[in-house]
């Protein structure tokens, strides 16, 4: 009975390596074209439309070997790339290489006819490459200007909105294509899902709402109705229990220093002025938040969060402007503060080991704010660091790094 049990497991774990080590090599090669690889993964999708099978085998029989890439260097000069599952845009990417080299690698399909066999692009082929390399583009775009140094949080959605409208496009144009139609629509799908999602916070409205180039027209050009009241609501409250009764940007300004003539005593010419000025009181009912995103959005040339550090806005809506500055600060995406963390490196170097990650933190986030054009170095005409941001270091503890 033992031996039986022993012999039952010990080949039921000799499969499992083997299959182990078939997908460990499989992947290694760039998905080569086994017959039971479909079996191991689920690419059953884009392998129906032949156009996008032809490229993947393609790319996977020059990675197999470094003939086919000295062959393919040779007479194309381009490498393809290949498609994969985590990469962000591969598919574009290799569609795009393709198309680039086209009259290239056509004739490297007549060259290489016997090995090619039933993979060879046909005119067909190449025409549905070209449609799905337009379709993707966007797409494309899309990732680099989220990642981008000057992308803000109101992007976001914006961009979602642009794709969702490019799917809705695409719906719409004739196709003849069932298996490209699927893909739009299970694309959209997807997309929509996450879309959904950006209502379980309200920064994402609020980020649009304060963008001086949007405000409530965007969304009132751009949502229905029932998405609309949601939004501008959930973002009233976010405002209403924040930053409605908070205190404005660096503390209030007092009237004896905001007054520029209160440097002079008052002769009878101000009392003439005062006769003759015409001023209408500011209602303390009237609300920063409505009356901002119910004006009319402005066209600007800078960033919504450079916009809103202007001085002016500050004294304009001193509350508002504090919200703003808060929700715009956030970035969209994860790369900026991962290229920061990184950069943690090269400040704390491999003979500087003792300095505090307090210091660190704020030697990267000055430095971000010097780059990112936030400070001006008072050597090039700017204010320079604050000095009230300068780092406390404790005399009792052992630090050998201190900032100047």
């Amino acid at each position: 009975m033992y031996e039986k049990f022993y012999e039952t497991l010990n080949t039921a774990a000799r499969e499992e390596s083997k299959q182990s080590k078939t997908r460990k090599y499989l992947c290694k090669k760039g998905k080569s074209a086994d017959p039971n690889y479909q079996r191991l993964a689920n690419f059953s999708g884009w392998r129906q439309i032949s156009a996008l099978r032809k490229i993947h085998h393609l790319a996977v029989w020059l990675r197999t070997s470094s003939i086919h890439c000295d062959q393919w260097d040779m007479k194309v000069g381009l490498r393809l790339g290949i498609d994969n599952d985590t990469r962000w845009n591969s598919w574009y990417k290799l569609l795009s290489n393709a198309l680039r080299k086209k009259a290239e690698i056509r004739q490297f399909f007549l060259d290489f006819e016997r090995e090619f066999g039933d993979n060879i692009l046909t005119i067909s082929d190449w025409e549905f490459i070209e449609k799905t390399h337009k379709f993707l583009q966007p797409f494309a775009a899309a990732t680099l200007l989220g990642e981008g140094a000057g992308s803000n949080l109101s992007h976001t959605l914006m961009i979602m909105d642009a794709l969702l409208h490019h799917y809705e496009k695409a719906k719409a144009e004739d196709t003849y294509d069932p298996h490209l139609l699927h893909c739009i629509h299970m694309g959209w799908f997807v997309l929509d899902k996450y879309y959904s999602l950006t209502d379980n916070t309200p920064v994402y409205a609020a980020a649009l709402l304060l963008d001086p180039s949007k405000r409530l027209r965007y969304i009132q050009h751009n949502w229905d109705m029932a998405w609309i009241n949601n939004a501008v609501e959930n973002t009233r409250v976010f405002w209403e229990k924040n930053y409605k009764e908070a205190g404005p940007v660096g503390g209030a300004v007092s009237p004896e220093d905001a007054d520029t003539c209160s440097r002079r005593s008052r002769n009878e010419l101000d009392d003439l002025f005062d006769e003759i000025t015409v001023w209408e009181e500011s209602d303390p009912d009237v609300d920063d938040f409505d009356t901002f995103i119910k004006s009319p959005p402005i066209r600007i040339t800078c960033s919504p969060l450079l916009w809103w550090l202007n001085q002016e806005r500050i004294k304009t809506y001193p509350r508002l402007s504090r919200m703003a500055i808060d929700v715009l600060s956030i970035p969209p995406e994860s790369t900026d503060p991962e290229s920061a963390f990184s950069g943690g490196r090269r400040t704390l170097s491999w003979d500087r080991e003792r300095m505090m990650c307090n210091n660190v933190e704020k030697v990267e986030c000055i430095g971000n704010w010097i780059r990112s054009g936030l400070i001006t170095l008072s050597i090039e005409g700017g204010n320079g660091i604050i000095l009230d941001t300068a780092i406390d270091v404790d005399a009792d503890k052992d630090v050998d790094d201190e900032l100047d």
